[in-house]
């Protein structure tokens, strides 16, 4: 009989420059259930308080500091120097800027099970500013919807950064060291192209994440995601392997195809053709789905300010599309972005997490 069993769960936090939210996402993180001796962190060559007030808030021997390297390379080296896989059962790694509802903890290791080789939990934006407000529809409906139908027919393409788990024994077969500006979903497709075992979706367990700021922010946000996504897409040949992952992601990427198509070609064949009733017929359908679903969102979120920010939406929406399409001209076309300088920037992008928005909603 084994007299030292695994552990249940490790919390991996990799971190760089984050001493202005690594205080709070710890304590929330113990406040969600997280036993403090089974959380750890891993400065990537933080220059800044990060390592100082993390050693403040964990046992000794939890925190470790590396030159930067990145954060697929912070992950190995935190799962490697404190022995996860020896140690754990499931390892949570997550951002440092994210912040863990009640009972978020207890709803994951209730659900984990071994028909499982990796998780996610449900992602929600904090209520910060007309960006959240975009990110809330965005989350709502993504989730809500689409990561249900994904894990419905295990296509999960993704396991995002805030809520990510992992059965330990797979990690050997996981290559952290991938050059990836999205290395989270490098990862989640190293799962299905090396038929690992099904990911599950655990909606019960709330998570929530920084959104940025302001447009300048968002735009360089959502340009390493995109970018980030056709590395990934290329990579693992996306497309081209009968995997149902290959099925969602190109269904993923006609859907911006076809609105292209709408705000660009109609309305072109529509002016030639002097004929104005159908696109305008198309664009009052979009529109009214449009607004329902921000209606629905603000709703289910208990956020009625989401309305408020329907206006700024289409501008959004417009914006991604542009950023998808230059993400994939420079990937594809320019083969740019072929290999990725170590580390990542959080300089002027962190701001104080409201713990108390957080505490006060229900699991």
């Amino acid at each position: 009989m084994d007299r030292n069993p695994k552990r249940k769960l490790a919390l991996l936090i990799p971190a760089h420059n984050e001493q202005v939210v690594v205080t709070d996402t710890i304590r929330s993180a113990i406040s969600a259930g997280q036993p403090r001796e089974d959380i750890y962190l891993v400065s990537d060559g933080s220059t800044d308080w990060t390592v100082d007030l993390a050693y403040l808030m964990l046992d000794n021997g939890h925190v470790i500091q590396q030159p930067q390297s990145g954060k697929g390379i912070a992950i190995l080296t935190g799962l490697q120097y404190f022995g996860i896989a020896d140690r754990y059962e499931w390892v949570h790694i997550a951002d440092a800027d994210g912040m863990f509802g009640p009972g978020y903890f207890a709803e994951l290791t209730q659900r984990l099970s071994v028909k499982f080789c990796a998780a996610t939990g449900h992602l929600q934006s904090l209520k910060a500013g007309w960006i959240s407000k975009y990110r809330t529809f965005e989350y709502t409906f993504g989730l809500e919807v689409m990561r249900r139908i994904q894990a419905a027919i295990g296509a999960i393409p993704v396991i995002p950064g805030a809520t990510c788990i992992y059965r330990t024994d797979i990690l050997e077969h996981l290559d952290f060291t991938h050059e990836s500006l999205t290395e989270d979903m490098d990862l989640t497709i190293q799962i299905h192209r090396k038929k690992l075992g099904k990911i599950a979706f655990i909606p019960q367990a709330k998570a929530f994440t920084q959104d940025p700021k302001d447009f300048r922010d968002y735009f360089k946000q959502v340009m390493r995601w995109y970018r980030g996504a056709w590395q990934v897409m290329l990579r693992h040949k996306i497309g081209l392997r009968p995997q149902r992952v290959d099925g969602y992601m190109v269904w993923m990427v006609a859907e911006e195809l076809i609105l292209l198509v709408e705000i660009s070609i109609l309305p072109l064949l529509a002016w030639w053709g002097q004929n104005y009733g159908p696109i305008s017929l198309i664009f009052l359908t979009d529109l009214a789905i449009f607004f329902g679903i921000t209606v629905w969102a603000a709703g289910v979120n208990n956020r009625a300010d989401v309305i408020s920010g329907f206006p700024f939406f289409y501008f959004l929406r417009f914006v991604n599309l542009f950023a998808f399409f230059r993400a994939w001209y420079e990937i594809v076309v320019q083969h740019k972005f072929r290999s990725v300088a170590p580390g990542w920037s959080t300089d002027g992008r962190r701001y104080r997490i409201a713990t108390e928005v957080v505490n006060s909603k229900k699991a």
